[in-house]
């Protein structure tokens, strides 16, 4: 331990004015301030701890900067059969629901299933997408991460939709912003895309009381004026399935972009406004449970997100580098994508 030490040390003088070190709850901590660009410093911080197979930890303690090495601890293979058992069972369960959205029994005949094949499609794109844009986005910050698990399910949806997981530590805040909004960015890209095409195969019906209404987003109200210029006060618009699967698309991104612990707003938020994090993610809660005064579901989201979620966001490995320029803009453009796709009361019995 001595010998490591020393070693640390040595490589650490080269880029700092060493102020104390010593041993913290079983890390390796030195405190101090750089003596060369700060950017600089940090990357040859890295290289030099990487080597010896240590993961090194910034952080800011008042006027110093505190600098913690831990052992970096190998990631195991995933079993991607598990990825691919979940991809089929998902890809029927949606198909049921699909058929069954097209008011047929999705069960017998079997043959019924082939009717929910838009829906389908069109769902497992969207969800699929937008963690494979998380997957690619951690791949390219070199954080390890699995394949997404789509999650079956047996109700009107077919599914809780998709997640990855993280499987090694993300490095910084700019890694933060690129992976917490790869997903949602991509995904509603593909669900603009499936409102589109779906919107131009929907069509007005009589309006039929005892239905089911789906709230509009700012988003999706523009695009169905612009399909559906002038809607008579008798009739509805019966959605395609495929434009279905785009909503419901949209308003699972403005579920992941709430700017609360570890959803994708969350990462996203924390790397923007780190001092001010808690303060907004407690100011969203709020504002959920108040929402639910509208729409009751949000009072279940609300309390799903502080037994499961909570406030807390753990800092990356580098907490002290500035985010680019590139990665601020990625960041507010993703609130703006929250805002647009948010939908006050996404369910209206009428």
């Amino acid at each position: 331990m001595e010998h490591l030490q020393e070693i640390i040390e040595d490589f650490l003088c080269e880029v700092m004015e060493i102020k104390s070190s010593g041993m913290e709850q079983f890390q390796l901590v030195w405190r101090g301030n750089f003596i060369v660009d700060k950017k600089k410093a940090i990357s040859y911080i890295k290289e030099k701890a990487a080597s010896l197979n240590l993961l090194s930890i910034f952080t800011r303690d008042g006027e110093e900067i505190r600098i913690a090495f831990v052992p970096e601890r190998k990631v195991g293979k995933s079993k991607k059969w598990i990825n691919v058992l979940l991809l089929v069972i998902t890809f029927f369960t949606t198909l049921a629901a699909g058929a069954f959205w097209q008011g047929v029994n999705p069960i017998y005949p079997i043959s019924n299933l082939l009717k929910g094949i838009p829906f389908s499609i069109a769902i497992m794109l969207i969800l699929g997408g937008h963690e494979l844009g998380h997957y690619f986005a951690a791949k390219k910050n070199n954080v390890e991460a699995t394949l997404p698990y789509f999650i079956p399910a047996p109700h009107l949806l077919g599914t809780f939709g998709a997640v990855i997981m993280m499987k090694s530590p993300i490095k910084d805040k700019n890694s933060l912003v690129e992976i917490g909004a790869a997903g949602p960015i991509v995904g509603f890209i593909l669900s603009t895309a499936a409102l589109l095409i779906g919107l131009s195969l929907s069509r007005l019906v009589p309006f039929q009381e005892g239905g089911l209404i789906l709230g509009d987003s700012l988003l999706t109200n523009l695009l169905t004026k612009a399909y559906f210029s002038s809607l008579p006060k008798d009739s509805e618009i019966l959605l395609h399935p495929i434009a279905f699967a785009g909503w419901i698309g949209y308003f699972v991104t403005a579920i992941n972009l709430l700017p609360i612990g570890q959803l994708d707003g969350g990462h996203i938020a924390y790397a923007l406004f780190e001092k001010k994090y808690r303060f907004i993610a407690y100011i969203t809660f709020i504002a959920l449970l108040e929402a639910g005064l509208i729409w009751s579901g949000w009072i279940f989201w609300g309390l799903l997100i502080l037994i499961i979620v909570r406030f807390r966001h753990p800092p990356p490995l580098d907490n002290i580098s500035e985010l680019t320029l590139r990665n601020q803009l990625i960041g507010y453009i993703s609130f703006v994508i929250f805002i647009i796709t948010f939908v006050p009361n996404p369910f209206q019995l009428v």
